[in-house]
C-alpha cells in the first residue's frame, strides 16, 4: 500500500495541509497553478468586488477551461502523432520496398557484370581465333603465290 504524503501550501495568502499520494513536489505544483489563477483573476476589474462564492465559480470555470484547453490541446498533439507514425510507417513501408528494388537492381547489375565478363571472353576469343585464321589465310596466300610462281616458272 502507498504512503500517503502531507505538505503545506501556500494558496491565496493561506496556508494549507495538503495529503495525497502523490509526491510532495507535485502537490506543491497543482497549488502553484491554483494560486497562480487566483492572482491572474485578482487582477480583473471588480474581481475582488464580488462574493466569496462567486469569486469561487469563477475560480473553477477559469480552471475548467484551462483543462478543456488542455485536453483539446492534447488531444490534437496526439493526432498529430498518431498521423506523423502513419507517416513514418509509410516511409519505412517505401524504404523496405525501395531496398528491395534496390536488392533486385544489384543482382540484375551483377548478372549482367556477369554476361559482359562473358560475352569479353567470346569476344577475346573469337578475335585469338579470327587473328589464327588471318594468319593461317596468310600463310595459305603464300603458298599459293610460291605454288603459281613454280607453276610459271616450269
Amino acid at each position: 500500500m502507498e504512503k500517503k504524503n502531507y505538505t503545506d501550501v501556500y494558496i491565496a495568502g493561506r496556508v494549507y495541509t495538503l495529503g495525497g499520494f502523490e509526491e510532495e513536489e507535485y502537490m506543491q505544483q497543482v497549488a502553484a497553478c491554483v494560486n497562480s489563477k487566483i492572482s491572474e483573476l485578482r487582477e480583473q476589474q471588480g474581481y475582488l468586488k464580488l462574493n466569496t462564492d462567486y469569486q469561487n465559480v469563477l475560480l473553477e470555470l477559469n480552471l475548467a477551461d484551462d483543462i478543456f484547453k488542455a485536453r483539446r490541446q492534447t488531444a490534437a498533439a496526439e493526432k498529430r502523432c498518431a498521423d506523423q507514425e502513419k507517416e513514418a510507417y509509410n516511409l519505412r513501408h517505401d524504404l523496405v520496398t525501395a531496398q528491395i528494388k534496390l536488392e533486385g537492381m544489384a543482382k540484375q547489375l551483377d548478372t549482367a557484370q556477369e554476361n559482359f565478363e562473358a560475352a569479353q571472353k567470346e569476344l577475346a576469343a573469337a578475335q585469338e581465333e579470327l587473328e589464327k585464321t588471318k594468319e593461317q589465310l596468310e600463310e595459305a596466300k603464300k603458298q599459293i603465290s610460291q605454288l603459281e610462281k613454280q607453276k610459271y616458272r616450269r
